[in-house]
């Protein structure tokens, strides 16, 4: 998926993928997070891999589950599958219980997904950091957690 998209990392880094990116994505934690907190998944279409998310739950706060990343590879996208992939990924973190907010940082220069992110619900939170590796201003976003009442 990472290779499908390079636009995205020429975007937030300014280099085509390389080979670690797929392993950093499986293997990166923020501190304090281990893996029983760290979920990746893939957004298939039959037997290809078209997507992939990867999201840390309760970080940075108890109550908070930050999406680091959510592509699709770039044939796949505006088509509408992004927000039935981040639908779905919200869907999944329902279902954790101490979560009430969902948060993602989102590259200032990649306006697009700052859009899809804003139509998705998230908010700004005010908050802009820089980003490892490249140094590029990232908006942190946020948006309340919505659970659906089953019958």
């Amino acid at each position: 998926v990472f290779e499908a998209a390079p636009a995205y990392f020429q975007i937030v880094g300014g280099v085509a993928p390389g080979p670690a990116e797929a392993q950093s994505l499986f293997t990166a934690l923020p501190p304090g997070k281990g893996y029983d907190d760290k979920f990746v998944w893939g957004f298939y279409s039959g037997a290809a891999m078209i997507g992939c998310a990867d999201v840390i739950r309760g970080y940075p706060t108890p109550d908070k589950a930050v999406i680091g990343v959510l592509l699709l590879a770039e044939p796949w996208q505006r088509r509408g599958l992004g927000r039935a992939f981040a639908t779905l990924v919200e869907q999944a973190i329902a279902g954790w219980s101490t979560i009430a907010q969902l948060r993602i940082g989102v590259a200032l220069a990649n306006s697009r997904a700052l859009g899809f992110w804003q139509r998705m619900g998230y908010v700004e939170t005010g908050e802009v950091k820089l980003s490892d590796p490249g140094q590029v201003s990232v908006a942190v976003l946020e948006k309340p957690l919505q659970r659906t009442l089953r019958a």
